[in-house]
Parts: C-alpha cells; structure tokens; sequence
C-alpha cells in the first residue's frame, strides 16, 4: 500500500508539466508553411560598399550607388541597421542578416573617401586599390556561410572588384583531406548590378593567372619537380595551342649553357629546359620573349641556406609560374601578340655534382664565369637564356626571378625591384604596376656594379661581386652582360614572392604569384600604343 501511494504522486509530480488543453483551440494535425519562396534556403551573398568622409560633421557616411539601390529594395534596413554599428573604414566591413528574401547575408565593405584618386607620390592608383581592398574582405567575410554565389558589385570599376574578389577567396588546400579542409571558395562569384562584363571578365582572368602562379609555387617539391612541372605545362598550355617544346639536358650542353648544365647536374631530377610560344600576331611580328627562373627546390648548394629560408625554397620557381600563367593569360584573352617562354626548369641539391666556390663555366655568349658564391644559381639560368633569347629577334626581353634577399630589407613586400636599359619599356611597366596595385620600383643599372662583377682575376666575370651588399644590383649588372642591344627589363622578386598575410588584405598568407598581373596589363597598353 505504501509503494502504491509514492507511485501516485509521481504521476501527480509529472501530470504537472503537462500542457493543459485549451477549450479555444481545436486539436488537429500541425499546421505547416506551403509558400516554396518561405521554405527555399538563401545561400546567395552580397557585397556592397559604403564611403566614409572624416572631414565631413554631420554624417560623412554614403552608401555606393549599387548599394543605395540594393537599400530601396529592403526598405531601408540596410541603411537602418548600417547606422547602429561603426561605419567601416577602407579595409573593415559589417555583415547584415535576412535583409531581403534573396539574400541571407550582406556584407558593406569600406572604401575609404569618395575622393581617393591616383596618387602620384605612391605611384598608384589608389581608387583602384580601395576597390580591390572593399571587394577582397568582403567576398572573404562571406566565405564561412558556405554560399553558392557571392555577387559582388562594381564599386565604380568591375575590372579592380573581380580582381580584389577573385584573389582573396583562393586559398591553396590541395593536399588537405576533406575533413581537414577549411572553407573554401567554391561559390562563385559574380558581379552585381552592372553591365561591364568585359572588365569584370578581363580582372577575373587577371587574378585567375595569379592564383595559377600561386598554385604553382605552393606544390611540394617531392611532387613539382622539373618533370612535373613540365607535365603541367604541356596539359594547361596545349589545349590553348600554344606549343610546347621540352628540352633535355644533353640539348644544352650542346648549346653550351654551362649556367643550367652545372646547376641541373646537382640533383638526382633531371633538368629539362621548356620553350612555349603563343602566336597571336602574324609570323612577322618580333616576340616579346619572357624567360622565367625555374628553380624548383634551392637548397643554395654547399652554401647551404638557413632553415628559415629553406621552408620558402619551394617557391623558387616564381618565375616560371608567372611566365607559364602570363602565356595562358594571353591566349585565352587571344592577344594579338607574339610570346616566347622560357623556363629553365632544375633543382640545385647538395651533393657530389653540384657547382662549387671557385668553378669556372662558360656560356654561348663567349664569357667565362667564376661562380664566387654557388646559392647564386638563379643568375646563371637567366644568363643562358638571354643569350638563347637572341635567336628569336625579340622586340623585348623581361626575365622574372627570385634572385636576392637583401630585397626583403629595402623594399620589404611593397614593391619588386625593377631593372631596365629601356626608358620607355619602364614608363608601360610603371604605368602598369600603378593600375594593378602590384608595384615595382626602379632599381640602378650602373657601371659601378658592372666594375664589381668584373673584378675577377679567374674569369670574365662573377656571379656576384666580392662585397655583402649591393647583390641585387649586382645580379642585375651580371645579367646585363648577356643581352647585348635587345630592350630588357629585370624583375627581381625576392621580396615580394611570400606574404605573411598583411601587405594586402586582399592576398591570404602565403605566395603571391606577384607580377602576374602588372605584366599582363603591360601587354594591353603596349598593344593600345601599337608598341607590338
């Protein structure tokens, strides 16, 4: 009887969390939302953009023209809730929920001033720069829902948004499993409320050519090795006829490029030595030659470099990625232009064969060379191909490599250093770089460094010069010695190959793939000029 009665109230105790039934409400099935438009999931984003003057007292805050628009259609919730926050300045931003039944998410960028314009004391057009800054953060803030497209408006330039958009969305994550993966951009992204496609077509290429070249100088060096990269080339490139000549070891030798022979024989990979040519142009139209260093792992020989250095060698090949991904660029925009590509493609490993203080090479150009320090190897590449490069008549030369690291001292990541024998081929280069927000700074080409390079008693010249300082210019004087009357530019960069993630908002840490995108637009104004 006792047990009977503790059961009893133990219904009692649980009856009374029981939800009394209403006499008002009739018990039936439970109601569900039939509208598709209610039910359908909204995984589109927005980026839209908000200028902010300090200057101005009263309220120095004004939505874009895409975005006033974009405020209309909600209502005003934009603007409404946009005024509860902070305004974002140029490089911050907001994101708003649930403002229209299109979008789930909208993120407003900053963009600064209304009267940003080009600056001629930063050599940069920094409208543009603004506009890729807002379209870059953006595009990424809405990176972590997952959504199946991003529409990015223009910000007054579609070609500078792509661009901006486009390069800060990719990250490399090839060899990461599928749980491991960290979001990725695999939504794509669109432009918003504007009809110039041509330019937002044009800046995706743009920065589409750099994530290549970033792609490139991300892989392993256990698995981009010279064959490999090759390979790569061969499947990227001929689909876009644009032929692909392969060169063995024995084929150089033959032409006496002592530079690659001595740096390709270290390693247990086979060198090989990679032309690509674009015909765009008629067949009597010069070339523009790009010769790109191809270094694809630099241990820096029995000069055995730091372990800090090191864990960056894999990028070492920067130059080739560029002038491989510059090539295709050119082909899929189908310019009217000529392009000869050259990579020298090798690995210098410590061992056995590979060059020594002291060695003497020799190179078609008929010099000698003293090779004074061997983790100077990326010069000797270069060298033989501006001899090679004379072959082809070319209307100009432009090699691209990672040639010195006192760079990271002087310039730090703003800028790669720039040589060059051509005042006007700068002036398109400088142009250029202003555009894109990829600048370059114009380093001397003087006898003075000549003298220092020449300063040798075993040869013709040195790999460099006998003093610590000054090795980037050195690089620059060596290299001039082999290129004879042709109209050349040298871009050394070291500096700018690697980010930690804070030069550019919109480049994510890691390689840059720098200066794909200042070369490509060098093309279009040189081709505008009736320069090619």
């Amino acid at each position: 009887m006792f047990h009977y009665r503790n059961s009893i109230r133990c219904i009692r105790c649980i009856s009374q969390f029981k939800i009394p039934r209403s006499d008002c409400v009739s018990y039936g099935p439970p109601k569900r939302v039939n509208d598709p438009k209610l039910c359908a999931i909204r995984d589109k984003g927005l980026v839209l953009g908000v200028y902010f003057n300090e200057n101005v007292k009263d309220d120095g805050a004004i939505l874009t023209a895409s975005g006033q628009k974009y405020d209309k259609q909600c209502g005003g919730k934009l603007w409404n809730q946009l005024k509860l926050t902070p305004i974002p300045r140029l490089g911050e931003y907001r994101i708003f929920y649930d403002l229209d039944s299109t979008y789930g998410y909208v993120a407003v960028a900053g963009l600064g001033t209304e009267c940003l314009s080009f600056n001629t004391i930063e050599q940069l057009d920094e409208s543009k720069e603004a506009i890729r800054i807002a379209a870059g953060i953006g595009a990424r803030a809405l990176q972590k829902f997952k959504p199946s497209v991003i529409h990015v408006e223009s910000f007054g330039n579609a070609e500078a948004a792509a661009e901006g958009a486009t390069l800060s969305t990719w990250k490399f994550q090839e060899y990461k499993s599928p749980s491991n993966k960290e979001i990725v951009p695999n939504a794509e992204i669109e432009l918003f409320d504007d009809c110039d496609f041509y330019g937002w077509k044009i800046g995706a290429l743009k920065a589409a050519s750099q994530n290549l070249a970033r792609y490139l100088q991300e892989m392993p060096p256990n698995y981009l090795n010279p064959t490999s990269f090759a390979k790569i080339a061969v499947e990227l490139l001929c689909e876009l006829n644009i032929n692909v000549e392969i060169k063995t070891q024995g084929w150089a030798a033959s032409h006496e490029m002592g530079g690659f022979v001595a740096i390709g024989k270290s390693s247990i990979q086979p060198p090989l030595y990679v032309e690509i040519s674009y015909f765009g142009a008629d067949e009597c139209t010069r070339p523009i030659v790009l010769i790109g260093k191809g270094v694809t792992f630099d241990s820096g020989s029995l000069d055995l470099k730091p372990m800090r250095d090191l864990m960056l060698m894999k990028g070492d090949m920067a130059g080739a990625a560029c002038v491989l991904a510059i090539t295709r660029a050119a082909a899929i925009l189908k310019l009217p232009v000529n392009i000869r590509g050259i990579l020298p493609l090798c690995e210098l490993m410590p061992s056995g064969r590979c060059p020594k203080f002291g060695d003497v090479i020799s190179n078609a150009h008929g010099k000698s060379i003293h090779i004074r320090v061997p983790s100077r190897e990326g010069r000797l590449l270069i060298a033989d191909s501006l001899v090679y490069a004379r072959n082809y008549w070319p209307k100009a030369i432009l090699d691209i490599g990672t040639m010195s690291k006192e760079l990271i001292y002087s310039l730090g990541g703003a800028a790669c250093a720039c040589y060059t024998n051509s005042e006007e081929l700068f002036c398109y280069v400088s142009t250029a770089s202003s555009q894109t927000g990829d600048r370059i700074w114009r380093m001397p080409l003087w006898k003075y460094y000549e003298e220092r390079i020449k300063d040798c008693e075993t040869a013709d010249v040195a790999n460099t010069s006998r003093d610590d300082f000054g090795d980037s210019a050195n690089c620059a004087a060596f290299l001039k010695q082999f290129v004879c009357d042709s109209k050349w530019v040298h871009f050394d960069t070291y500096n700018v190959a690697y980010t930690r993630g804070h030069d550019f908002p919109y480049l994510q840490r890691g390689m840059t793939g720098r200066p794909t995108r200042t070369v490509i637009e060098m093309m279009f104004q040189l081709l505008a000029d009736s320069k090619l």
